[in-house]
């Protein structure tokens, strides 16, 4: 599982572009309680096996999200910003034009996200599968069939996602971010049928509980607001919880359980 987790690590480094939002944390760290720890990497383990089974977002995010993720995303960047659009990234080589927080509703956005992190997340379990001595020299492009590098290249707004061809051009209307999350999910299809049959990625969940629960890298991080954040009040603690397929969670209370508000890709 160690060579895993490097695995892991070099994989993230491929995809460029990854952002970072400003600080709005608390300069004090706190440290997780024993609970919040123990349920934070329950759920990565929950969530990494739910989507290694059905190579499918759609259905974690129905039980295992916030009911008003779309939203709070959309709130966040849109109070980042000021009446000039601007580009904005939402995953390497994928970018859209600020005005879409507002012209695009919460279905689309919704397709969007999954799309997106579908083929992200096929990308990463792809190199997962293929771990070897020679990993460090795998390229991003390596990771994705080449019929499905063809189709991203047919869509301009996509054709950086896999490995930098040139300036990005950010989606501008929602008509294109339809089309690219049709794109995308077009492209999972053919990644999975490409896959089917194949070795599962999960051979020994008892070793991967084991790992989870008990590795330094799934140790969640704990902030607590310094301001307003995804629409969380001030003094709201949040914990970011990475999982061994690329993605870290971003995690708050919602009553008597956590739940993810947001994700991003591992970034180090």
């Amino acid at each position: 599982m160690k060579h895993v987790i490097s695995t892991l690590i070099i994989v993230c480094l491929l995809f460029v572009g990854v952002s970072s939002a400003k600080s709005v944390f608390l300069t004090d760290k706190p440290r997780a309680t024993q609970a919040e720890e123990k349920e934070a990497r329950e759920l990565a383990l929950q969530f990494t096996i739910k989507f290694a089974e059905t190579q499918d977002l759609l259905p974690i995010v129905r039980d295992l999200y916030f009911d008003s993720y779309v939203e709070r995303y959309k709130s966040f960047k849109t109070r980042e910003l000021n009446a000039k659009p601007v580009a904005l990234y939402f995953a390497p080589g994928l970018e859209y034009s600020s005005p879409l927080l507002t012209a695009a509703n919460s279905e689309d956005w919704e397709g969007f996200y999954v799309a997106t992190n579908n083929f992200l997340l096929l990308g990463f379990i792809s190199a997962l599968q293929r771990q070897s001595d020679e990993m460090p020299n795998v390229k991003a492009s390596d990771l994705y069939p080449s019929e499905v590098i063809e189709l991203l290249h047919t869509n301009p707004t996509l054709a950086n996602m896999i490995e930098r061809k040139g300036p990005a051009r950010a989606l501008g209307t929602v008509e294109e971010m339809r089309a690219a999350a049709a794109t995308l999910a077009q492209a999972v299809t053919m990644i999975r049928e490409k896959h089917k049959g194949g070795p599962s990625l999960i051979t020994n969940k008892d070793g991967l509980a084991e790992v989870i629960m008990q590795d330094e890298f799934f140790k969640p991080r704990v902030e607590v607001l310094d301001e307003d954040f995804f629409s969380f009040p001030k003094n709201t603690r949040i914990l970011f919880m990475n999982t061994p397929i690329g993605l870290q969670l971003m995690l708050a209370r919602d009553g008597d359980r956590l739940r993810i508000f947001w994700t991003e890709l591992i970034a180090n």
